[in-house]
């Protein structure tokens, strides 16, 4: 079962994963994370028709763990006077927009990546949510204000 799981869904977990990183390594890494946890629990995939939701759901969370991962290993790294590890390849606004994903509460920038990355609607990032389409709306203005405040524009 989980071959057939890993052919159906693996190339577009690395697909995503790589859209929001940046990084085919990172990407790679993430894709063994996911299917290795289906290994460990493969009960997480009860209840979803084809899986794709969750493969979706669970790709965005993944890299944005690791955002913040980097970027906070980043701030110590500059905290004890050592070099910064280097920044993945990509235009400045790319870079820009994954270092503010990376200091945004989650569900912020889970909306930013289906919003601005995915070009995504409020209805469908609500359906995807399972909350009100009012509900993302409310969360796109507080987005808006976190970007301003930033001063990062997606």
């Amino acid at each position: 079962m989980l071959d057939a799981l890993y052919r159906a869904h693996a190339p577009a977990v690395f697909r995503r994963a790589r859209r929001i990183l940046g990084s085919a390594f990172d990407a790679d890494e993430v894709v063994q994370e996911i299917f290795v946890a289906l290994l460990d629990r493969p009960e997480r995939l009860e209840g979803e028709p084809s899986g794709v939701g969750w493969f979706y759901v669970t790709t965005t969370n993944r890299c944005l763990n690791r955002l913040r991962d980097r970027g906070n290993r980043d701030r110590l790294l500059l905290h004890h006077a050592a070099e910064p590890a280097s920044a993945p390849p990509g235009g400045d606004d790319l870079l820009a927009l994954r270092e503010a994903l990376a200091r945004l509460p989650e569900e912020l920038a889970r909306v930013a990546v289906y919003y601005y990355g995915d070009e995504m609607t409020q209805q469908e990032i609500s359906e995807l949510l399972g909350c009100s389409r009012r509900h993302v709306g409310n969360l796109l203005e507080r987005l808006e204000a976190a970007l301003v405040t930033t001063e990062v524009r997606a």
